[in-house]
């Protein structure tokens, strides 16, 4: 039974939690359907708007699922609904892609060692043929977004984490499209670029952890530097 909401109450997110904690005190499993809307007004005490409401927000989440003729049922966990919010949300605030950044470094830093003991011979081929690509466009003074992804998502490629992987989809969405849409924040130095992305190959082919994680420090640390500048030269603007 859906706990009735008191007056002072009545907005869809207290909705969405009465719905949420329905779930969980029912053991509803993905498949499984919810009350009817015209119950879930009668049993919450609120109106059809904030039921509707908070139902269309459940299923942007990717909680919840309607489908015609049979009703709203529960969807499996997904963390993509999720993590498309969380790359919407990130292209409007700087200090929340810095946030991200820091996130992202936490997690290479610690998987560290599972690159250094997943690595294989193809996958650092793979890398100094990025590499290759890198040097070039540094020697004409340019950098480019594709070959630092594409070298990113060759270092991972081994080691077995979706969620890894879609989080790095999302810095480089949100990177990239952050820097197209602020003039202010100039692509980083292609040499330096270069050197730190050096420093992680020779690293890997020495499968060592230790060098592998003092080079991610400083790759790192170079990008924290320059987001810290931008958001200095936007707040200043």
């Amino acid at each position: 039974m859906i706990r009735a909401l008191k007056r002072r109450q009545l907005i869809y997110e207290a909705v969405q939690e009465e719905i949420k904690a329905y779930i969980i005190d029912n053991l509803l499993k993905p498949g499984d359907l919810l009350p009817s809307e015209v119950e879930l007004v009668q049993q919450l005490g609120v109106s059809r708007n904030s039921v509707r409401e908070a139902l269309k927000s459940l299923e942007t989440l990717g909680v919840l699922e309607a489908r015609p003729g049979i009703g709203i049922v529960i969807r499996a966990f997904s963390f993509d609904s999720l993590l498309e919010n969380l790359a919407y949300g990130l292209m409007f605030d700087q200090k929340e892609l810095i946030d991200i950044i820091e996130v992202r470094y936490q997690l290479e830093y610690g998987m560290a060692g599972q690159a250094v003991q997943a690595v294989t011979q193809d996958q650092l081929r793979l890398l100094r043929n990025i590499l290759d690509r890198m040097y070039v466009a540094a020697e004409n003074g340019n950098y480019s977004d594709e070959d630092d992804r594409a070298f990113h998502k060759a270092l991972w490629e081994n080691v077995n984490n979706i969620m890894l992987g879609k989080i790095l989809d999302i810095f480089w969405m949100v990177h990239h499209q952050s820097r197209q849409r602020d003039s202010i924040s100039a692509p980083p130095d292609p040499v330096r670029t270069y050197e730190r992305h050096l420093a992680i190959v020779e690293a890997l082919e020495k499968r060592d952890v230790e060098a592998l994680r003092a080079a991610m420090t400083a790759h790192y640390e170079s990008m924290r530097a320059r987001l810290r500048q931008v958001s200095k030269l936007q707040e200043a603007s």
